[in-house]
């Protein structure tokens, strides 16, 4: 094990990009394991998503923020529900392979689209009396999936359509904090630490 001391500055979760840099939520950095090099940028962040081009987001309370790998020029965003009071408590985050921008606004169960061609965002509320989404995933049809912390069930948004159908989840607090794709694309895997469990999940096809 080689360890690399940044200072007492917080580490939440890593994302490793092409060049072999890794970018870290918590405090918002990046670390380059060829030089021992770390780099903070301004803040803090819970979830960290790469787009294809290397670029890094982070889910950082009411906004998305934006950070360069080329310039390391630092951009923030704020969704139309980051704009009141409530803390929207923006989790985890992902980049589809047509670069939108997912994200998943736990506070007021909402599943949340932005697109940086355009600038423009799209939210979806999700059913159910308190609906949480904390893990989520993206297909390779480009589904949502997410995990509904307090209903403990399962569910996946078709953006086309806006239709969220939900499936329940065999055990009580899902606990669900991730969730990663196959490489084949079929079956999206998660671990489960309430029920000490890792676990995949598919939609049977004929």
């Amino acid at each position: 094990i080689t360890e690399f001391d940044d200072g007492g500055n917080g580490k939440h979760t890593i994302r490793i990009g092409p060049t072999g840099e890794i970018w870290f939520s918590g405090t918002r950095g990046s670390f380059d394991p060829k030089t021992g090099k770390f780099t903070h940028y301004d803040g803090g962040a819970y979830g960290i998503a790469l787009d294809p081009q290397g670029n890094a987001w982070f889910a950082s309370g009411n906004d998305l923020v934006r950070v360069d790998a080329e310039t390391r020029a630092l951009t923030k965003y704020t969704p139309q529900s980051g704009h009141t009071d409530k803390n929207i408590m923006n989790r985890r985050i992902q980049v589809d392979t047509d670069g939108l921008v997912w994200f998943a606004e736990y506070n007021l169960g909402k599943l949340s689209s932005f697109d940086p061609k355009t600038g423009k965002f799209k939210e979806y509320q999700l059913p159910g009396p308190d609906p949480t989404p904390y893990a989520l995933g993206i297909d390779k049809d480009h589904g949502l999936w997410y995990s509904s912390e307090f209903l403990d069930v399962l569910g996946r948004l078709d953006p086309k359509t806006g239709q969220v159908v939900e499936y329940p989840y065999m055990h009580s607090e899902n606990t669900m904090r991730e969730f990663f794709l196959d490489p084949d694309g079929r079956r999206m895997w998660y671990g489960s630490d309430a029920n000490n469990k890792v676990g995949y999940f598919y939609l049977a096809r004929k």
